[in-house]
Protein backbone atom coordinates (compact mmCIF):
# COMPACT_ATOMS: atom_id res chain seq x y z
CA UNK A 1 0.00 0.00 0.00
CA UNK A 2 2.82 2.40 0.90
CA UNK A 3 4.58 1.59 -2.39
CA UNK A 4 1.42 2.35 -4.37
CA UNK A 5 1.03 5.70 -2.57
CA UNK A 6 4.68 6.57 -3.22
CA UNK A 7 4.34 5.69 -6.92
CA UNK A 8 1.12 7.67 -7.33
CA UNK A 9 2.65 10.69 -5.57
CA UNK A 10 5.72 10.47 -7.81
CA UNK A 11 3.58 10.20 -10.93
CA UNK A 12 1.49 13.21 -9.86
CA UNK A 13 4.64 15.30 -9.25
CA UNK A 14 6.08 14.32 -12.64
CA UNK A 15 2.87 15.27 -14.46
CA UNK A 16 2.63 18.56 -12.56
CA UNK A 17 6.21 19.52 -13.38
CA UNK A 18 5.74 18.71 -17.07
CA UNK A 19 2.53 20.75 -17.30
CA UNK A 20 4.14 23.73 -15.58
CA UNK A 21 7.30 23.66 -17.71
CA UNK A 22 7.77 26.86 -19.63
CA UNK A 23 9.32 27.29 -23.02
CA UNK A 24 12.87 28.62 -23.20
CA UNK A 25 13.98 30.45 -26.35
CA UNK A 26 17.39 31.89 -27.28
CA UNK A 27 18.45 34.85 -29.36
CA UNK A 28 20.11 32.51 -31.84
CA UNK A 29 16.76 30.79 -32.50
CA UNK A 30 15.15 34.09 -33.58
CA UNK A 31 18.16 35.63 -35.32
CA UNK A 32 17.52 35.89 -39.07
CA UNK A 33 13.83 35.00 -38.91
CA UNK A 34 10.73 36.95 -40.02
CA UNK A 35 7.26 36.64 -38.50
CA UNK A 36 3.80 38.15 -38.83
CA UNK A 37 0.87 38.09 -36.44
CA UNK A 38 -1.38 35.24 -37.51
CA UNK A 39 -4.50 36.54 -39.25
CA UNK A 40 -3.09 40.07 -39.58
CA UNK A 41 -3.67 41.46 -43.08
CA UNK A 42 -1.84 44.77 -42.53
CA UNK A 43 1.35 43.54 -44.16
CA UNK A 44 3.44 44.27 -41.04
CA UNK A 45 6.40 41.92 -40.47
CA UNK A 46 8.63 41.38 -37.44
CA UNK A 47 12.24 40.62 -38.32
CA UNK A 48 14.81 39.54 -35.74
CA UNK A 49 18.55 40.14 -35.78
CA UNK A 50 20.97 39.25 -32.99
CA UNK A 51 20.16 42.52 -31.22
CA UNK A 52 16.97 44.01 -32.68
CA UNK A 53 13.33 43.24 -33.26
CA UNK A 54 12.47 45.26 -36.38
CA UNK A 55 8.80 46.00 -37.02
CA UNK A 56 8.57 46.53 -40.80
CA UNK A 57 5.45 48.32 -41.94
CA UNK A 58 3.75 47.78 -45.29
CA UNK A 59 4.55 51.36 -46.34
CA UNK A 60 8.29 50.64 -46.08
CA UNK A 61 8.89 52.37 -42.74
CA UNK A 62 10.25 50.39 -39.82
CA UNK A 63 10.64 50.56 -36.05
CA UNK A 64 13.69 48.85 -34.53
CA UNK A 65 13.70 47.81 -30.86
CA UNK A 66 16.57 46.24 -28.94
CA UNK A 67 15.62 42.96 -27.23
CA UNK A 68 16.90 40.08 -25.14
CA UNK A 69 15.63 36.95 -23.38
CA UNK A 70 15.55 36.38 -19.62
CA UNK A 71 14.07 34.10 -16.98
CA UNK A 72 13.04 37.09 -14.86
CA UNK A 73 9.86 38.89 -15.99
CA UNK A 74 9.54 42.67 -16.03
CA UNK A 75 5.99 43.50 -15.04
CA UNK A 76 6.02 47.28 -15.50
CA UNK A 77 6.66 49.44 -18.55
CA UNK A 78 9.50 51.28 -16.77
CA UNK A 79 12.20 52.04 -19.32
CA UNK A 80 14.86 51.89 -16.60
CA UNK A 81 14.14 48.15 -16.15
CA UNK A 82 15.54 47.36 -19.62
CA UNK A 83 19.03 45.81 -19.34
CA UNK A 84 21.07 47.07 -22.32
CA UNK A 85 24.05 44.93 -21.25
CA UNK A 86 22.16 41.84 -22.53
CA UNK A 87 21.37 43.22 -25.99
CA UNK A 88 23.29 41.53 -28.83
CA UNK A 89 24.40 38.64 -26.66
CA UNK A 90 23.09 35.10 -27.08
CA UNK A 91 20.61 35.27 -24.23
CA UNK A 92 17.97 32.65 -23.51
CA UNK A 93 14.94 32.53 -21.29
CA UNK A 94 11.19 32.26 -20.87
CA UNK A 95 10.57 35.98 -21.41
CA UNK A 96 11.37 38.30 -24.29
CA UNK A 97 12.06 41.89 -23.27
CA UNK A 98 12.18 44.77 -25.76
CA UNK A 99 12.49 48.54 -25.46
CA UNK A 100 10.67 51.25 -27.34
CA UNK A 101 13.39 53.88 -27.33
CA UNK A 102 11.13 56.64 -28.69
CA UNK A 103 8.38 56.22 -26.11
CA UNK A 104 10.89 55.19 -23.41
CA UNK A 105 8.97 52.08 -22.31
CA UNK A 106 9.82 48.41 -21.86
CA UNK A 107 7.73 45.45 -23.01
CA UNK A 108 7.99 41.95 -21.57
CA UNK A 109 6.14 38.90 -22.88
CA UNK A 110 6.23 35.30 -21.73
CA UNK A 111 6.96 32.70 -24.37
CA UNK A 112 3.91 30.43 -24.42
CA UNK A 113 5.19 28.25 -27.25
CA UNK A 114 7.93 28.30 -29.85
CA UNK A 115 8.34 25.81 -32.68
CA UNK A 116 10.60 27.01 -35.47
CA UNK A 117 10.02 23.88 -37.56
CA UNK A 118 6.26 24.48 -37.56
CA UNK A 119 6.75 28.25 -37.79
CA UNK A 120 4.69 29.12 -34.72
CA UNK A 121 5.60 31.52 -31.90
CA UNK A 122 3.09 32.52 -29.18
CA UNK A 123 3.68 35.27 -26.60
CA UNK A 124 1.65 36.71 -23.74
CA UNK A 125 2.31 40.25 -22.53
CA UNK A 126 3.20 40.35 -18.83
CA UNK A 127 3.88 44.06 -18.40
CA UNK A 128 0.98 45.88 -16.81
CA UNK A 129 -0.11 49.50 -16.93
CA UNK A 130 -1.02 50.45 -20.49
CA UNK A 131 -4.65 50.39 -21.50
CA UNK A 132 -5.56 48.28 -24.50
CA UNK A 133 -8.32 46.06 -25.87
CA UNK A 134 -6.18 42.96 -26.30
CA UNK A 135 -5.67 40.05 -23.94
CA UNK A 136 -1.95 40.38 -24.67
CA UNK A 137 -1.63 37.05 -26.48
CA UNK A 138 -0.08 37.13 -29.95
CA UNK A 139 0.39 34.16 -32.26
CA UNK A 140 3.08 34.66 -34.89
CA UNK A 141 3.65 32.63 -38.02
CA UNK A 142 7.07 32.45 -39.62
CA UNK A 143 7.52 33.71 -43.15
CA UNK A 144 9.38 31.30 -45.37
Amino acid sequence: MQTLRTLSTGLFMAIASISMAQVTVSTSQLNGTKWRVKGDTSGNVYEYTQSQEIWRHKDGSFSPSPYYFTDTPITSYEYSKFDYSKVGKNTKGRYIVSANEIMKITYCASIQSFDKTKGVFVTKLVTKGLIGPSDGIDTYEMLK
